[in-house]
């Protein structure tokens, strides 16, 4: 999903591939500048970073690169019924108030290469939740949708993509790496303290249990989503 380097950067704006840009700031070099133009032209968002910023974001190179390009997915989507028609699983989260969880999800969920996040909720979040969010993620929710509905807006979404719902809860019979989790999956998990739905529950193709051997039954909402998106990932390259 990252292309390295202005050069490839610039390859990807050119073929039309690149849905997001990530250029260092005050970077004043002419294909930067390029970059930035291009961008411009065809309304794909120009993001700066530090030096080190890109470093650390980059896949492993020898030099710090002046840009990145996100490719094959799309950073902004209207809705879930268009984030249902992306690539790649989505994750889903019921009951989850804490921004911080939210924003850790969805770091993970964008590294893992998923499509997008999907919050149940009743009302629009408010600013201020969202930009506390953006910080937990460290900025991944700028390469990564997320997007809120009401479980019977997503659970009707669900069933018009025909993409399986995979729901990690504790009733579940089946550990996650035993069950079939497609790439197309949405993977749902909900708050430590409810747990999923029971309409959501209702309309899974799966319910899957994560073992839990210690004292405390319950792992963080974060181990949670990562568990099924790593066996998901590791389902697609087996």
């Amino acid at each position: 999903m990252q292309e390295r380097g202005v050069e490839a950067t610039l390859a990807a704006l050119r073929a039309g591939e690149a849905t997001a840009v990530l250029v260092q700031q005050d970077c004043k070099h002419e294909q930067v500048t390029t970059v930035r133009r291009l961008a411009a032209e065809q309304g794909v968002p120009v993001h700066e970073g530090t030096e080190r910023d890109l470093w650390r974001m980059a896949v492993p190179g020898l030099e710090p690169p002046l840009a990145l390009a996100l490719v094959g997915r799309c950073p902004e989507v209207n809705g879930i019924d268009d984030l249902l028609t992306q690539p790649g699983p989505v994750v889903l989260l019921d009951g989850v108030k804490y921004a911080t969880n939210v924003g850790f999800v969805v770091r993970t969920a964008e590294v893992a290469g998923a499509s997008g996040v999907v919050l149940v909720s009743e009302d629009t979040p408010a600013t201020s939740w969202l930009k506390d969010v953006t910080h937990a993620s460290m900025g991944a929710t700028r390469f990564m949708p997320l997007v809120h509905a009401t479980r019977e807006v997503i659970i009707e979404a669900v069933q018009r993509s025909g993409r399986p719902l995979i729901v990690a809860e504790d009733v579940g019979e089946v550990a996650p790496w035993d069950a079939t989790i497609p790439w197309n999956a949405i993977l749902a998990v909900g708050a430590e303290s409810e747990g999923v739905h029971t309409s959501l529950l209702s309309a899974a193709s799966a319910v899957v249990r994560i073992p839990m051997p210690g004292f405390v039954p319950s792992y963080n909402l974060q181990v949670a989503a990562t568990a099924l998106l790593m066996e998901c990932l590791r389902q697609r390259t087996d």
